[in-house]
C-alpha cells in the first residue's frame, strides 16, 4: 500500500504548484494581465475534461504483461517531470502575450501527461480490495502521501523561489528541483506495484457515449463529483489568491505562502488517521460533513487577518484548516471506490478507469475554475501587473477583492458543498449489505439499486 501510495507524492506536487504559483508567476514575473493569465490555466484544464474519460476507457481496455494500469504510470511519470520544468522556464519574449502562449501550450502538454498517469493510477485501489474499510485505509495511505506532495508543492516551492532570488531564476531553479522529485516518486510507484496481481482486461461492450450515459444515471456518483468539484473550486480560489494576500494584504513575501501551507498540510497529514477512525464510527457521509464544516470555519477566519496579525495566529488558523482539509481530501476518494465496487458487482464490466476518468476530469475542472475566478476578480478590481523587480501599490478596491478571494468566496463555496453532502445516497448499512450479499447472479438488493441508480 505504501509503494502504491508513493505515486501520490508526485501527483500532489504537480497539482499544487501551478495552483499556488502559476497565476502569480505570470502576473508578477512575466507581466501578463490577470484575466489573460487565468485563461492560460483554464484552457488546459478544460482540455483535460475531454481527455480524462477517454484515458479511463483506454486503461480499462489495455492488456499487457504489466497489467491494465501500470504501463501508463511509467509513461506519465517521465513526461510530467519534463514538461513541468519547461512550464516555469519561460524564454524572454518581446511581449507578455508571447509569454502567455508559451505557458498555454506547455501547460496543455503537461496536463495531458498528468492525465496519462493519474487516471489509471486512481483507478487501481478499487481493484486492490473488496473490503470498503480496507479501501478507506488504502486511501488514507494514498492521501497521506498526497498531502506530503501538496506540502512540498505548496510550501517548499515558494521557499525555493525565494531562496534562489525570486524572479525568473528563482522559478527556473524551483522547477528543476520539483520536477526531479515528481519523477522519482512516480517511477518508484511504478516499480513498487510490480507484485500486485495483474488484471486481465475484459471487453467493455459499451461505447464512450454509452458509458457517459451510465455515469449520468448514477446518482451517487453525480452528487459526489458535484461536491468535490465545488470543494476543489474553493481550494483553488484560496490557493491562487494566497500569494497576493501574503504580499499585498499582510505585507510579507512569497515565503509566507510556504509557511501557511506547511502548517495546513502538516496538520492534514497528522490528522488523516483521525478521519479514518471517525469514518468507521460515524460513517463516511457524516464524517465528510464535519470535515467540510471545520474547513469552512478556518477559511472564514482569514477575513480578519491584516499586517498586525502575528505569525502564531496565522499558523493556528492554518492548523485548523489542515484538520478539515485531511477529511475533505481522503473521504471522497474512499466513497468513490465504494461506488466503483457496487457498479462492478451490479454490471459485471470493469469500469474503474471510466469512473476515475470522469472523476479526474471533474477534479481538474474544479482546480481550473479557482484560478479563473481569482484572475477575473483581480482584473475587475483593477489589479496592476508588474515584473519580478516591482511590487506596485494596489488600490483599496483591489485589496478588498484580494480579501474576498482569500476568505469569503471560498468559505461560501465550501459551505454549499457541505450542505450537499446530505444528498449522498449510500450509507454504511447499504454498503455492508451490498458487499455481504451473494450478488454473483447480479441480484443487488432492490433498495440499494434504487439508491445508486436513478
Amino acid at each position: 500500500m505504501a509503494g502504491y501510495a508513493l505515486g501520490s507524492l508526485g501527483t500532489g506536487i504537480y497539482s499544487s504548484v501551478p495552483s499556488v504559483l502559476l497565476l502569480y508567476y505570470m502576473t508578477n514575473t512575466l507581466g501578463v494581465a490577470a484575466g489573460l493569465a487565468s485563461l492560460a490555466i483554464f484552457v488546459p484544464k478544460i482540455w483535460d475534461v475531454l481527455t480524462d474519460p477517454l484515458m479511463g476507457v483506454i486503461s480499462d481496455r489495455t492488456s499487457s504483461r504489466w497489467g491494465r494500469r501500470r504501463p501508463y504510470l511509467l509513461i506519465g511519470s517521465v513526461t510530467i517531470s519534463v514538461t513541468f520544468v519547461f512550464l516555469f522556464n519561460t524564454p524572454f519574449y518581446e511581449s507578455p502575450e508571447s509569454s502567455f502562449f508559451h505557458v498555454l501550450v506547455v501547460f496543455t502538454l503537461s496536463a495531458t501527461a498528468y492525465t496519462i498517469f493519474a487516471v489509471p493510477y486512481i483507478a487501481m485501489p478499487a481493484e486492490m480490495s473488496d473490503d470498503p474499510h480496507e479501501r478507506t485505509i488504502i486511501m488514507a495511505y494514498r492521501m497521506s502521501f498526497a498531502m506530503a506532495g501538496i506540502l512540498i508543492g505548496s510550501a517548499l516551492a515558494p521557499f525555493l523561489v525565494a531562496w534562489n532570488g525570486g524572479g525568473r531564476q528563482g522559478y527556473a531553479t524551483m522547477s528543476v528541483a520539483i520536477g526531479l522529485i515528481c519523477a522519482i516518486s512516480m517511477l518508484a510507484s511504478f516499480f513498487a506495484t510490480r507484485t500486485l496481481p495483474t488484471v486481465v482486461a475484459q471487453a467493455v461492450p459499451l461505447s464512450l457515449r454509452d458509458l457517459f450515459t451510465v455515469l449520468i444515471r448514477n446518482r451517487a456518483f453525480k452528487i459526489l463529483v458535484a461536491i468535490y468539484v465545488l470543494q476543489l473550486t474553493a481550494m483553488g480560489i484560496f490557493a491562487a489568491a494566497l500569494p497576493f494576500f501574503a504580499v499585498y494584504v499582510l505585507g510579507r513575501n512569497e515565503a509566507l505562502v510556504g509557511t501557511i501551507f506547511l502548517a495546513t498540510l502538516g496538520s492534514a497529514m497528522i490528522t488523516m488517521s483521525l478521519w479514518t477512525f471517525v469514518a468507521k464510527r460515524l460513517g463516511k457521509r457524516t464524517s465528510y460533513t464535519w470535515a467540510a464544516a471545520v474547513y469552512t470555519i478556518a477559511v472564514f477566519s482569514f477575513l480578519f487577518a491584516d499586517e498586525s496579525q502575528s505569525l502564531v495566529a496565522l499558523l493556528l488558523k492554518s492548523t485548523v484548516m489542515g484538520l478539515g482539509l485531511s477529511g475533505i481530501q481522503m473521504l471522497p476518494f474512499s466513497m468513490l471506490t465504494d461506488i466503483i465496487q457496487l457498479d462492478s458487482r451490479e454490471n459485471g464490466n470493469p469500469r474503474a478507469g471510466v469512473f476515475t476518468g470522469f472523476w479526474t476530469a471533474g477534479e481538474k475542472l474544479g482546480l481550473a475554475i479557482g484560478p479563473v475566478v481569482c484572475g477575473v476578480v483581480l482584473s475587475l478590481a483593477g489589479f496592476l501587473e508588474s515584473t519580478s523587480e516591482q511590487i506596485l501599490e494596489q488600490s483599496p478596491s483591489t485589496l478588498f477583492g484580494i480579501r474576498a478571494l482569500s476568505a469569503v468566496v471560498p468559505g461560501l463555496v465550501i459551505l454549499v458543498s457541505a450542505a450537499m453532502i446530505r444528498l449522498y445516497p449510500i450509507t454504511e448499512s447499504d454498503l455492508v449489505g451490498g458487499l455481504a450479499s451473494d450478488i454473483s447472479d447480479r441480484a443487488l438488493p432492490s433498495r440499494l439499486h434504487r439508491k445508486v441508480f436513478d
